[in-house]
């Protein structure tokens, strides 16, 4: 726990540096996330020693090329996406080892992800801020297929925003062929359609509320079944149409208050130098609303709902720069500039601090919680006597 500690508040350091200092903190904590997503000795729970098994398992890659292109299948496992076991193949044959593939896959994954986030993230250290308490062990830990697919999508958010449907429909292909689960991404391009709005954000957190009592009840199964077989996934859809798998009320409540956030400092995440790129945020933003309250009891959407938690950590970024903004536009001439000025101040710090504590405590709980604490003591395979090398 004292090494995700000290990572934490090395980026915290980030929210109340200047532009210089920030670039430096940004790359540490970079540099840091690479070093315990990429080089954690077995740690994330139970996928683990699959993962292992899988890398260590897969054939060469003109095996994987014969059963794409032909069906033939000589010895490439089929409870997996063939895609990720070419990865695995291509890795594998280039003498790495399983250690050695998860470097490279966490360098991958900051890579991806960074690349295509900067054009929209503001400010790093409330992304990262969020990214570890609700991000980082999950995809880059334990699903870490659903993580290089997040990554995709990151690294194709500008496709959405330039309009270029093609470019983009191509990263989800790649991306369904690593995690079937990346199907969701296809109709996401269609997002940049919705004429988002603080009053559709308000009624819809206001008509989707008393959801939530009732999301037992809700069964997509039909749906569902329906696309896995239209894409050819029938035979391997681990029962996701049927399964439910409850998301806490945590999740619930803190959706909401991030709601509220937007809502109050919505003029001010509008009046940022990113336009088109706050207006996609938001506009996938609001499926965090549905997610946690009425298809909240649905297994296909508890696990796919980091895409869009993701932008919780960007609007972050836009409420504290909002408000910065905001404030360097005060009328000098007005007598209560000052006064005015030193209120927002003090608003903008003590948001600071509560969404610095806050994903704090939440991170702490998640590694206490996850899996009987496994999490806890991080253990590098750099202090163990195996290489990145077969």
């Amino acid at each position: 726990m004292a090494i995700y500690t000290i990572i934490y508040w090395i980026n915290s350091l980030g929210f109340v540096s200047n532009r210089k200092s920030k670039k430096i903190i940004n790359f540490i904590a970079i540099m840091l996330l690479i070093f315990i997503s990429g080089t954690r000795y077995r740690m994330g729970g139970s996928d683990v020693l699959v993962y292992e098994n899988v890398y260590n398992g897969a054939p060469n890659v003109g095996a994987v090329l014969q059963y794409i292109f032909t069906g033939v299948n000589r010895g490439v496992n089929t409870n997996y996406e063939t895609g990720f076991i070419l990865i695995c193949s291509i890795i594998k044959g280039m003498g790495f080892s399983y250690f050695g593939f998860i470097l490279l896959f966490a360098i991958l994954f900051y890579l991806l992800m960074c690349n295509g986030l900067k054009e929209f993230v503001s400010d790093w250290a409330p992304f990262w801020a969020l990214f570890m308490y609700k991000i980082m062990f999950y995809n880059t830990f334990i699903s870490i297929r659903q993580g290089l697919t997040m990554a995709i999508f990151c690294f194709s958010l500008k496709y959405i925003r330039d309009k270029k449907m093609l470019k983009y429909f191509i990263f989800c292909l790649i991306a369904s062929f690593i995690h079937r689960g990346a199907i969701i991404l296809f109709p996401l391009y269609f997002a940049q359609y919705i004429p988002v709005s603080s009053k559709l954000i308000k009624y819809m957190a206001l008509i989707f509320a008393p959801t939530w009592f009732i999301r037992t009840h809700v069964n997509l199964g039909g749906v569902i079944d329906r696309i896995i077989n239209i894409i050819g996934y029938a035979n391997k859809s681990e029962g996701w149409s049927e399964a439910t798998e409850p998301i806490s009320i945590i999740h619930t409540l803190e959706c909401y208050i991030i709601v509220i956030l937007v809502l109050i400092f919505y003029k001010k995440i509008i009046s940022t130098k990113k336009e088109r790129e706050v207006k996609l945020v938001l506009q996938l933003f609001i499926f965090t609303i549905p997610i946690f309250t009425l298809l909240s009891n649905w297994i296909v959407m508890t696990r796919e709902k980091d895409y869009f938690v993701m932008m919780y950590g960007i609007l972050f970024g836009y409420i504290l720069e909002g408000g910065t903004t905001a404030l360097q536009n005060v009328d000098e001439e007005n007598p209560l500039s000052d006064k005015r000025r030193a209120v927002g101040f003090w608003n903008a710090r003590i948001l600071t601090m509560i969404i610095v504590v806050a994903c704090f405590i939440g991170m702490t709980r998640y590694v206490m919680v996850f899996d009987g604490g496994v999490l806890k003591h991080f253990t590098s395979f750099v202090l163990q006597d195996v290489s990145i090398f077969r």
